[in-house]
């Protein structure tokens, strides 16, 4: 669930530095933190010799497949799987949903799970899959949110198609809107997305007696760990869960869900080891998505520009029984403000975390109206919001980035609303800005320093594709002054000490201290074993260039590998844990889009996008830019192509595919320029996470440029061509006013 605190509020002062994080803080003049460092695991990517968990094949693997309910809403009153486990190479089936009569045995959506069956091939599961004879007693069932909040619609979930919430108010709205020169009554809305991961959900899962070790496409080692132990009612220690590299999750993977704990189940009957994977389909239908999101709106402005009050009735669904909430208003600061929401429940697949969990929603509906409001006042759309911006702190200094992001970009150029040049094509700007927290806290690591001068660094924390094994070993090679190539970073095992999931932007802050301190803690050790031959104290001694040598003489001192042969045959070993001083949390950003609309096809073209971004102290360069691409172009598809279509009358997808799901393709991505702050006030702060806000205000700030260029107002995604041309229509007709 989205941040409920208004958003922009000011953040509680964190506390003080540990002892060990004033001893290890990071230097002033790194060697290798902060500059561009490739991925370690690039090779092996591009050459396939890196191991996906789908990519995990084990001696006499077998393939497990789901059967799933073909029903938006039903009961299972019997289970057949007999003819199944007669079917040839079967060696496992099972009921997931028993039959019955109560609500326990029911379906709420399309896709739901109800048996499964593991056999020889993928080929034979499928084939005995069909052979389950599943009887239902087909329910009635609610499609849309519209349906579910009709005042005549049937109640399909218990207490209720909808959950309202308390409301949120602060000041005096009437007074607010008596100073408003200029009041916006609109409706703003934002739909349903999957995550669309290039390796889809699933394991391969094998037994030693007892003992459980699952191969799985995670965001988190030991929470999914945690959740075998609990779904299986085993001892977590007989579990293993291993994820070397995974194909994306973007808060989707975090346990062994429904098909992990499916996946044990057959092999523990077949006694052989499953493989589990979900097809595309069973990827939209039943793998998580992010909620839809609706907000009326009542907003006023002075004729000064100031915001006055802000009314809203929000709304949205995450699925069956989940709720859809999300920041409103989000980071402007308007004094008098109420918002009562709603939580929706429809018979879909419920929500999960999606990148940037309610922000990109939050901030649509807000950064919309931000622009409606400014052309009533006739300011310029960066002004206008540099005006009612919250009070500047380090994590939250808009003003600046709009200011600098509007030099670099050109904002002088645009034009008022609607582009006044002749021809289909019109050219637009937009600009939008975001806010995440981005900190973390509990990783732990464990370093190793043996006396042939070998490094490894382990960590329970895995790598999402975002480059984690990297800056694991950036920042242990900084600490010891050594090449990242000799440092050899261990990840992606629950044999290692235990790391949260990635989520929230949360990996690089909560593990960047652990290694910090662990390597500062392993080199202390090694400068003991030096000093005496160098006849100095080891508080005398710095490791830097490959050399341990004397603070401000290079030549009294050895080489690292000389230095380590005096470890002798016991390594070095050292456990550290996350603390406070080393990284912060809150961080902040703005961008700005250019694009040509063509007013007689609707089709929209982004040209550019410029983000200005902090980060606190910056690990890798080029991992932190690639995380910002990466989030621009996810909500670049949330904009202009992604849209999770349920036929209104069956309730079922229509679109669970690759072909009619659409997404970009590389002739879609624009030009991408990226200005990351980089301060020394900033770096003070120390690590903090960026996976997640450059993802955030990217949809509305391509909204805001379509706005601009065309003159009409899209108060809702996604920006499909049959939209605009509709906009412009009623834009014409003076309906969106």
């Amino acid at each position: 669930m989205a941040n409920a605190q208004q958003p922009g509020a000011p953040q509680p002062a964190p506390p003080g530095p540990t002892a060990n994080a004033k001893k290890y803080a990071w230097p002033e003049k790194p060697a290798v933190l902060s500059t561009r460092v490739k991925r370690l695991d690039g090779p092996d990517k591009v050459s396939g010799r890196a191991k996906y968990s789908f990519d995990i094949n084990r001696p006499g693997m077998i393939y497990g497949r789901i059967l799933r309910s073909p029903h938006p809403h039903a009961r299972v009153t019997a289970v057949d799987i007999g003819e199944a486990r007669r079917a040839p190479g079967v060696r496992a089936a099972l009921v997931w949903k028993e039959p019955g009569t109560g609500p326990a045995n029911e379906v709420r959506y399309q896709g739901e799970p109800v048996a499964a069956v593991a056999a020889d091939t993928e080929e034979q599961a499928i084939d005995a899959a069909r052979l389950i004879k599943v009887t239902y007693d087909v329910l009635q069932h609610v499609a849309t949110e519209a349906q579910a909040m009709a005042s005549d619609a049937p109640v399909v979930f218990q207490g209720g198609n909808t959950r309202k919430g308390a409301a949120q108010e602060t000041g005096n709205l009437d007074e607010g809107f008596k100073q408003a020169a200029h009041i916006v009554e609109q409706t703003y809305a934002t739909h349903v997305i999957t995550h669309v991961c290039m390796e889809t959900h699933g394991c391969v899962c094998e037994w030693d007696g007892d003992k459980l070790t699952a191969w799985v496409s995670t965001q988190g080692v030991h929470p999914t760990k945690d959740g075998f132990a609990s779904g299986l009612k085993i001892p977590a220690s007989n579990i293993r869960v291993i994820t070397q590299y995974m194909g994306g999750g973007f808060g989707s993977k975090f346990g062994p869900d429904a098909q992990g704990l499916i996946c044990a189940q057959l092999a523990k009957e077949a006694k052989l080891p499953v493989k589990l994977f979900l097809d595309r389909k069973e990827e939209h239908l039943d793998s998580g998505n992010r909620p839809s999101a609706f907000a009326k709106i009542r907003a006023g402005v002075s004729a000064d520009g100031k915001l006055t009050a802000f009314d809203a009735e929000s709304w949205g669904t995450g699925g069956a029984g989940a709720g859809a909430n999300f920041p409103l208003p989000y980071i402007y600061q308007f004094p008098n403000r109420r918002r009562v929401h709603t939580d929706v429940y429809i018979n879909a697949g419920q929500q999960r975390a999606m990148r940037a969990p309610g922000h990109p929603q939050g901030c649509f509906l807000t950064e919309i109206l931000m622009d409606e409001l400014a052309d009533r006042v006739r300011m310029d759309p960066v002004a206008f919001r540099i005006k009612n911006l919250p009070p500047a702190s380090p994590n939250a200094a808009w003003g600046d980035y709009f200011a600098q992001g509007a030099k670099a970009f050109g904002w002088d150029k645009r034009h008022p609303t609607g582009d006044p040049t002749p021809g289909p094509i019109k050219n637009g700007f937009g600009v939008s800005a975001h806010q995440w927290g981005g900190g973390g806290r509990g990783g732990r690591a464990h370093c190793d320093i043996t006396s042939d001068g070998s490094v490894v660094m382990r960590l329970g924390t895995q790598d999402l594709g975002t480059g984690t094994r990297t800056i694991v070993a950036v920042l242990t090679a900084e600490t010891l002054g050594l090449p990242v190539s000799a440092v050899k970073p261990e990840i992606g095992d629950t044999m290692y000490p235990v790391c949260g999931g990635s989520g929230g932007s949360t990996t690089a802050a909560s593990i960047s201290p652990a290694i910090r301190i662990a390597a500062g803690k392993a080199l202390d050790q090694v400068f003991a074993k030096v000093a005496p031959q160098l006849g100095v104290s080891a508080d005398m001694l710095v490791a830097d260039a490959g050399r341990v040598h004397v603070t401000g003489n290079t030549s009294k001192g050895m080489t690292w590998k000389d230095a380590c042969k005096l470890i002798g045959t016991e390594p070095i070993s050292v456990d550290a844990e996350w603390e406070d001083g080393l990284s912060s949390t809150g961080t902040s950003g703005v961008q700005f889009t250019e694009v040509d609309v063509d007013i007689e096809t609707g089709i929209v073209k982004v040209k550019r996008i410029l983000t200005v971004q902090d980060c606190g102290l910056i690990v890798d360069r080029l991992t932190a830019e690639s995380q910002i691409y990466g989030g621009i172009v996810g909500s670049l598809n949330f904009a202009l192509f992604e849209d999770r279509i349920l036929d209104r009358v069956t309730g079922q997808m229509v679109n669970p595919n690759m072909e009619s799901y659409l997404l970009a393709g590389l002739s879609d991505i624009p030009q991408i320029q990226i200005m990351l702050v980089d301060t020394p006030l900033q770096r003070s702060r120390g690590v903090i996470g960026i996976g997640e806000p450059p993802t955030v205000s990217t949809a509305s700030s391509i909204a805001n440029a379509v706005r601009n260029a065309t003159g009409a107002t899209i108060r809702s995604l996604p920006l499909h061509p049959h939209r605009i041309l509709q906009a412009i229509e009623e834009q014409k007709a003076g309906g969106t006013k």
